[in-house]
């Protein structure tokens, strides 16, 4: 008879995945935002006297410190200044010192938040002309007034565009749920169900900036059919924690179908011919399903003998080949006792072992090919054109097996380590 009884749970899982952006493409992107002229006063009676043209002379260097950008804008000036008597030209070159605090939001939005701190001539606008003098000081805070809102808002714009994280982290949270076919010849399905994620604050380190998403999740995975799509839960609010390193283990309750079991089997088996003496039977069909927590293996026989056999064993972890053996792998009582009667031939014959070696090799051979194509999918997996994930599978170790309506479900435990490269910014 089918029967199920056992009860198991899923253990939460955590993956600690390193975000590494290089700021020298973070320097890219801000140098192809602010282009050409940056501010023009084309008003000489406005006041001041003067018209100003302020154009970008070299490209805008960063550097990084704590939480902090700061960076040098060299700018190349054009002026006219109304003399009353004439009007006169002069050119100069300044450089503009900012700086750009950042942060993460509550709701993954990175903040930033620009101030101008000086500058320095680089070549001063000279005019000597009948004891007249330009006022550089004032031109310097004009060129400082009129510039900043320009400035500073670019900046903060293409640092936040350019490192959009609540979109990257929202896509990424919604494919966390969807089934990834890890392996097209086993059937093979992962689902990593996330239940939580955070990230530990933004450093800078050299010419990177560097944090760290944490995910907490209760991953599946399913040899057989493709699994139905969870409905993914709301994108928490960010959690920040102090500090997490770069590694994961992941407990997986991996699913085989019965019916995906069935199909290898049937691999394996049919068309197997078993003799003793002048009698012989084929396997015409091999039928899986749990009874209690062990599994029944119904072999539907012809020839010297039409009919089905039942064989029971237990599913159990051999921690010395970290793999899951059907222990003691036996007829039935109710199918011994009629073989005896009617074909003992059979109870000497090698099919019992044939099989029972077949169940075995079924479970061992597609954890390791598991592990093969987890490998595979993690070195340089492209999660978007610009975000690569890039990681090792260090261990795979198994930690028991269970029996539900309708699969062998193994709890496997995955060892190794992540990190998200953030590249092309611009």
């Amino acid at each position: 008879m089918e029967e199920y009884q056992a009860l198991f749970e899923d253990t939460p899982s955590t993956l600690n995945i390193p975000v590494d952006i290089d700021v020298r493409e973070l320097e890219q992107s801000i140098n192809e935002q602010l282009k050409g002229l940056l501010y023009e006063d084309n008003d000489i009676r406005d006041g001041d006297k003067m018209m100003i043209r302020a154009e970008k002379k070299e490209p805008i260097r960063l550097s990084v410190d704590s939480n902090l950008i700061q960076y040098r804008v060299p700018l190349a000036l054009w002026i006219k200044y109304d003399l009353g008597i004439s009007k006169v030209e002069a050119e100069g070159d300044i450089a503009l010192n900012l700086k750009t605090a950042f942060g993460l939001s509550p709701n993954w939005d990175i903040t930033t938040k620009t101030e101008i701190e000086g500058y320095d001539w680089l070549r001063k606008p000279r005019l000597k002309m009948g004891g007249f003098n330009l006022p550089i000081g004032f031109i310097a805070d004009l060129v400082l007034k009129n510039s900043k809102s320009v400035v500073t808002r670019n900046i903060d714009q293409a640092v936040r565009d350019q490192f959009d994280l609540r979109t990257m982290v929202q896509d990424a949270w919604k494919q966390m749920y969807k089934p990834i076919l890890v392996s097209e010849d086993y059937n093979t399905w992962l689902t990593v169900n996330p239940q939580f994620i955070g990230m530990t604050p933004l450093v800078t380190q050299g010419n990177h900036i560097t944090a760290t998403i944490f995910v907490e999740g209760k991953p599946h995975v399913r040899i057989g059919q493709q699994p139905q799509p969870i409905q993914p839960l709301p994108l928490p609010p960010l959690q920040m924690k102090a500090s997490a390193g770069d590694d994961f283990t992941l407990h997986l309750n991996t699913e085989i179908t019965y019916e995906e079991a069935e199909r290898l089997a049937k691999a394996q088996l049919l068309g197997e011919t078993f003799s003793q003496g002048k009698r012989s039977v084929l396997i015409e069909d091999v039928e899986l399903y749990g009874q209690g927590d062990k599994i029944v293996v119904n072999t539907v026989l012809r020839g010297s003998y039409n009919g089905s056999i039942y064989l029971v064993g237990k599913p159990v972890y051999n921690p010395q080949k970290n793999t899951i053996d059907v222990e003691s792998l036996e007829y039935t009582l109710d199918t011994r006792n009629f073989l005896v009667r009617s074909a003992g031939w059979l109870l000497k014959s090698t099919m019992k072992k044939k099989i029972e070696e077949n169940m075995n090799f079924l479970l061992d051979y597609n954890l390791k090919e598991m592990q093969a194509q987890f490998q595979e999918q993690l070195h340089n997996y492209k999660l978007t054109e610009k975000v690569t994930l890039d990681g090792e599978l260090r261990e795979l170790g198994i930690e028991n097996a269970y029996l539900s309506q309708e699969s062998i479900i193994i709890a496997l435990a995955l060892k190794g380590k992540l990190n998200i490269l953030v590249k092309g910014l611009n």
